[in-house]
């Protein structure tokens, strides 16, 4: 895992040094979604035909009405990146709870009230080529995210009213419906404008059952994931469970977690200043390291100030950090030495970054959000605001 940036500097007199770490990632190149052989869609069985409009438009409609969905099978963030398998339950208002497998690496996702968390191993965050001050933390914890670690927005795309109004967006390549044997179910296959843009409709229940989208680009977005999905609806009592179990977690499991959407790392040195007492401070300035930042993190510093002969004190700051800024961190302790001699003592200090995923109100915020959108769920009405995505969004996937 990469390794816990620390600045370690050594006051002797006014002199005060500074060390930054060096990190260091994998990054694993990806395939087209699905392969070559799994490119192929289910062979047509009979080449009858119905109107294709009104059967979609119905289906829509139905999609939209859904309490929740699952969605299984594969995804990629776009054609030619990494396919990840996938397994959601989303709820109408955008909660989600599922997981996520790539490269042999799983992740337990989480999203709501506009926030989106991940769970996973070491490998799963190489993979991702994480960086971060805290990224020894991140295994098995729960870490908040940003589209382009999760490959999609659950949120903004596949929460039944948000799915259905993407694919009521697209034209239909061919006014007919064929009817198709999938995988032992009748169903009427629907071609939409599009490279590859299919779905399959149960001919009994009138039900979506499968979505093949090159780019499946919610409202207000550019660009968006290619997914092959399977799609069933959930009843209200299976959407009661989701929002037990998220809000489970939220309370109990987000407490710690951190958060990985802005690369978070010292800019410049950092560094002590001591005076009389003696009184020392430690002062630097956190940044955006990286490129595609997403958002405000919570940022928290950490200081051990170390003497053999008078021990050992300890501060902490904490503030927010925006995506492409800067944020000022110091804090300092005194030994308020009492002598009537003139005395040198040797400090040394060791100052270490974490982040934050949630900050205790907003954890209370999630949890209120998550009770509003059960209840309008449950009472057969959407939110207001459901499915309209992340806060860290990022090129609406």
């Amino acid at each position: 895992m990469v390794p816990v940036t620390r600045n370690r500097g050594r006051r002797s007199g006014r002199l005060a040094l500074a060390a930054v770490g060096t990190i260091a990632a994998l990054g694993l190149a990806g395939c087209s979604l699905g392969g070559e052989e799994e490119a192929e869609e289910p062979a047509t069985e009979t080449t009858e035909t119905v109107d294709a409009a009104p059967l979609l438009e119905e289906a829509l409609a139905d999609l939209a009405d859904y309490p929740a969905l699952t969605a299984t099978g594969q995804i990629a963030a776009s054609v030619g990146a990494d396919v990840q398998e996938t397994d959601l339950t989303v709820a109408d208002g955008g909660a989600t709870r599922g997981t996520f497998q790539v490269n042999g690496a799983e992740a337990e996702v989480l999203a709501a009230d506009s926030k989106l968390f991940l769970r996973a191993q070491e490998e799963f965050w190489l993979d991702r080529s994480v960086f971060g001050p805290d990224s020894g933390a991140f295994e098995g914890n729960w870490v908040r995210s940003s589209p382009r670690h999760a490959g999609l927005n659950p949120s903004s795309t596949l929460a039944p009213p948000a799915l259905a109004e993407i694919l009521g967006g697209m034209e239909l390549e061919d006014d007919q419906a064929v009817e198709e044997n999938l995988d032992g179910t009748r169903t009427h296959r629907i071609s939409l404008a599009g490279e590859r843009n299919q779905l399959w409709i149960d001919a009994e229940t009138g039900q979506i059952v499968r979505i093949a989208i090159e780019e499946l680009v919610p409202e207000g977005a550019e660009t968006g994931p290619q997914v092959r999905l399977d799609l069933a609806e959930v009843d209200q009592t299976g959407a009661e469970e989701l929002y037990t179990g998220l809000t489970t977690v939220v309370e109990e499991g987000l407490t710690d977690s951190r958060d990985v959407r802005i690369e978070v790392a010292w800019q410049g040195e950092a560094g002590m200043t001591c005076d009389e007492g003696p009184s020392c401070t430690w002062s630097g300035t956190v940044h955006d390291a990286g490129t595609e930042g997403s958002g405000t993190v919570l940022v928290r510093m950490d200081v051990t100030f170390t003497n053999e002969e008078l021990g050992t004190k300890e501060c902490s700051e904490s503030g927010s950090l925006e995506a492409g800024g800067t944020l000022e961190l110091s804090c300092g302790v005194d030994y308020d030495v009492t002598s009537t001699d003139a005395e040198e003592y040797s400090v040394d200090a060791d100052a270490i970054l974490s982040t934050r995923g949630l900050s205790g109100d907003q954890q209370q915020e999630m949890l209120a959000a998550l009770a509003e959108q059960r209840e309008a769920t449950l009472s057969g009405g959407e939110e207001e605001g459901a499915g309209e995505g992340t806060e860290e969004d990022e090129g609406g996937q």
